[in-house]
């Protein structure tokens, strides 16, 4: 007989009835005397629940790889229209059109749009709850995992909740500090003033620069102490820490094992793609020819490959689970199909005067499926290259600004013609001509130029390096993105010697970065802030987030209605910071959330 039959017969059989009411009367007592909390607390052995999933060393591992996961996912891998990448040069001087921008920037800026909220407030402050997971609960009884492991996790996740913070200050100022696990929904959010929140982002970093691995311990896909030293010196910068930044700079330049790239490496250094295949003779601007080319190939990115340049990379893979991207195998963010121009629906005239396209579909040497949703400004393709040697630049090369492409078409009359230097007649006449379809260059950096994947190259190939037509892998720039470069590191701690009052120094690390590119040297009487943002756009465009550069300045409008009057001249004095997002404002019911100024 089970036991719920034999409570039953002792509780309900009249022969026991003194039975009965001792029973009754000691399972009272034993109910009383216990605790109720305890009693009622359901504790699953057999499948996966909050309580239980952060106790092993494969649980924290786990939750580590999802913030790396969800760093990516979120700023570097959006569909959202003005969401990352494009959300990074949006209202900026590098920014001429949008696609999904309104040419009024300051009216469009404003408390209620989505990409205030969803292009960093909520992924950051996602972050920040992920990482408070972490570190509250790695430190509870019956964690099984040893000091040394659980001191390396901190650590991890500090960094990104350090990196979070600071991304958060930089783009709205004075915003909610938050240090533990949010467990159930609280409505009194208090902003923090923006330097307070500098100071937790530097102490997030300095306990993960200080713990993580070393760099030449720490696999590709993983952050290291450089990583955190790299985005703790900027952190030190906003704070006006000169000293601080200079010293945490230069841990990452002094470390035996960093150094800028000199000398031609990698995958394509013999002029083919990166699987080995040969490129046709007349794509000669796809053969590449230079070092600062090579650091932005397909294989070169990882510091395993013997990249010394790289300190934080960003990890894609094509068609596997896991492998991110726009798509969840497509292995690589949208930077080619945001920021190319749409050369395979580019019109040129046939001698006839009917229509024919530069080439007649997507093409792996014309920067694949592009969309040309984001047409970088004259400032940026023009201005910055004049002032810093147009032909000497290697930055402004034939490999890396494409200014010039053949005709890649049949069906064209000048088929193998160049477009510009042979005055092919190319129709320019429109405005979706030149904001869309035609650009003054094709931009290398994030253009895979014969490096998509081979199962999307149509068989065939009388036109070559056709692909096809499909979005998503035609459309993607397929390989690993650099989170942080040993080149931004000398130009934060030139601008940490600026700050000092150190022109020379800073002149030097500036020197550094433009001798790499065989670009002139700079005096030191000719740097200033202005100059150092000037390099960081040579050195970092499409790499750098630019406008958490400008607004962690509080030069956004300086500069963007200096060098892009155009767009920038619509923006307001007040638009330096994002405001704060309505929605936070509206459901924070307990305590006043005050919005920033002038919105």
């Amino acid at each position: 007989m089970n036991m719920k039959l034999i409570i039953n017969k002792l509780l309900y059989s009249s022969s026991h009835k003194l039975i009965r009411v001792s029973f009754i009367i000691s399972l009272l007592m034993l109910v009383s005397s216990c605790d109720e909390e305890g009693f009622l607390e359901l504790k699953p052995v057999d499948f996966y629940s909050a309580d239980a999933s952060y106790i092993t060393y494969d649980h924290f591992e786990s939750a580590i790889h999802n913030l790396y996961y969800l760093f990516r996912d979120e700023f570097y891998s959006p569909h959202g229209a003005v969401q990352a990448p494009s959300l990074w040069v949006a209202f900026t001087d590098l920014l001429y059109y949008s696609q999904n921008i309104p040419d009024d920037w300051g009216s469009y800026l404003n408390p209620y749009q989505d990409y205030v909220y969803s292009g960093v407030w909520r992924p950051a402050y996602h972050l920040i709850y992920e990482a408070n997971v972490i570190i509250g609960r790695i430190d509870e009884e019956g964690v099984e995992i040893t000091d040394d492991q659980r001191t390396h996790f901190k650590a991890e996740a500090s960094l990104f909740r350090g990196l979070s913070y600071a991304m958060l200050a930089h783009l709205y100022g004075d915003v909610p500090i938050v240090l533990e696990e949010t467990t159930s929904p609280r409505r009194d959010f208090v902003r923090a003033p923006r330097a307070d929140v500098y100071q937790q982002s530097a102490s997030d970093l300095k306990f993960a620069a200080e713990n993580l691995r070393d760099i030449d311990d720490t696999p590709d896909h993983r952050v290291s102490n450089l990583a955190a030293y790299h985005i703790l010196s900027e952190v030190y910068i906003a704070l006006g820490q000169w000293q601080n930044a200079v010293d945490a700079a230069s841990v990452v330049i002094d470390h035996p094992n960093t150094a800028l790239m000199t000398e031609r490496f990698g995958t394509r250094v013999n002029g083919t793609r990166a699987n080995g295949g040969e490129i046709p003779e007349r794509m000669s601007w796809a053969r590449g020819g230079d070092v600062y080319w090579d650091l932005f190939r397909q294989g070169n990115i990882n510091r395993s490959t013997g990249n010394t340049e790289a300190i934080w990379v960003i990890q894609y893979g094509y068609n596997m689970p896991g492998g991110g991207g726009m798509g969840q195998f497509l292995g690589g963010p949208g930077f080619e199909r945001r920021f190319n121009s749409r050369l395979w629906i580019a019109n040129l005239y046939n001698d006839d005067g009917s229509f024919v396209n530069i080439t007649p579909q997507a093409n792996t040497y014309y920067g694949g499926r592009t969309a040309g949703q984001n047409r970088l400004s004259h400032y940026f393709f023009n201005v910055i290259w004049e002032k810093s040697g147009w032909d000497e630049d290697i930055r402004n090369s034939e490999w890396n600004m494409i200014r010039d492409l053949k005709v890649n078409n049949p069906a064209s009359d000048y088929d193998g013609k160049w477009i510009f230097a042979d005055n092919v007649p190319i129709q320019l006449n429109r405005s979706v001509d030149t904001l869309r379809n035609v650009y003054p260059a094709l931009v290398a950096k994030i253009s895979n130029l014969g490096d998509h994947p081979e199962d999307i190259w149509i068989d065939d190939q009388t036109v070559p390096g056709t692909i096809t037509m499909l979005g998503g892998p035609s459309n993607t720039t397929h390989r690993n993105f650099y989170e942080s470069r040993l080149a931004e590191t000398y130009l934060l701690r030139a601008e940490a010697y600026l700050g000092m009052g150190d022109e020379t120094a800073a002149a030097e690390d500036v020197n550094t970065v433009r001798r790499r590119s065989m670009a002139p040297e700079i005096a030191p009487s000719e740097v200033d802030i202005d100059y150092i943002l000037e390099e960081r756009a040579r050195e970092l465009y499409l790499e750098e987030k630019r406008l958490l550069t400008l607004t962690r300045l509080g030069k956004l409008v300086e500069i963007a209605r200096k060098h892009n009057p155009d767009r920038g001249n619509t923006l307001n004095d007040h638009n330096n910071l994002f405001p704060i997002p309505f929605s936070e404002i509206e459901k924070n019911l307990e305590v006043k959330m005050e919005q920033n100024p002038g919105y």
